[in-house]
């Protein structure tokens, strides 16, 4: 089957991270064939575009089995994430509840409060929508300063080839039969690794909702300025509010590659 387009963001992962709550750093997110929507650092393979001689093939291993030299590790599907669903009948849509989403990674910055805060304990913090709901996590104490980050969790590891530089694009094929290439972010040299997560939104849960609910949310794309001063487009997703969230608790909705919505519409 002919590849479909699929685009990726990238975090660099050649230092341990310390706590669940480090944040990733990113180096990069793009909405393949469409201008970069974060930074103009990787993108999307359509199967058209020529290999360079700066670009590798690495083997994709599913398995835990170690592999032979370097090679691209499927981490697996977050199984908590949401699958979002392009939308163009708002009729349709407009029955459902409206919700806020906002691109990856967004860093979220809350002081723990004096008195006995124990582990585990939620606290609410100012987000990107307003308040937003966070756990304490474990050996946390009074005024000490805490940083969450909302990102989509990782889906392949890529160990960089030898030969290799920043700059260079690795390429490889998705079990599916995507092609998808990545561009190797500064600061790695052969041996290290990083890694990609899917492309994804990061979405409130409405004040009113609640798990099983189906919640609408829109995304601007950029794009090149128009003469009349007017860019990019606007593109409308619905996906289902998972099980265990509560209000003002964003969920990660995975989205659909570019191409025809459910309803027959192509963006």
């Amino acid at each position: 089957s002919s590849p479909t387009w699929s685009w990726y963001s990238v975090s660099q992962l050649w230092t341990p991270l310390r706590s669940m709550l480090a944040p990733i750093k990113l180096a990069c997110q793009v909405l393949s064939g469409k201008k970069p929507a974060v930074e103009d650092a990787c993108e999307a393979l359509s199967g058209k575009e020529p290999v360079k001689d700066q670009d590798v093939y690495l083997p994709l291993i599913t398995s835990e089995a170690a592999g032979t030299g370097a090679f691209v590790r499927h981490l697996g599907v977050d199984p908590t994430a949401a699958t979002a669903e392009r939308v163009s009948d708002f009729l349709e849509s407009s029955r459902t509840l409206e919700a806020v989403a906002i691109a990856p990674p967004v860093v979220v910055e809350i002081e723990v409060p004096n008195g006995n805060i124990e582990a585990g304990k939620q606290l609410l913090a100012q987000g990107p929508h307003g308040p937003i709901r966070v756990q304490v996590p474990q050996g946390a104490t009074p005024g000490a300063k805490l940083r969450y980050q909302l990102a989509p969790k990782p889906e392949y590891r890529i160990e960089v080839p030898a030969g290799a530089a920043p700059g260079w694009v690795v390429r490889f094929e998705k079990q599916g039969g995507e092609e998808v290439k990545v561009e190797v972010p500064q600061g790695l040299q052969p041996g290290d690794t990083f890694e990609v997560a899917p492309p994804a939104l990061m979405v409130r849960v409405p004040d009113k909702g609640k798990p099983g609910d189906a919640v609408m949310f829109s995304h601007t794309i950029s794009g090149d300025m128009t003469n009349d001063g007017r860019g990019g487009r606007t593109e409308f997703f619905r996906a289902i509010v998972p099980e265990g969230l509560q209000p003002t608790e964003y969920f990660t909705a995975l989205l659909p590659a570019p191409g025809r919505s459910l309803d027959g519409f192509e963006p």
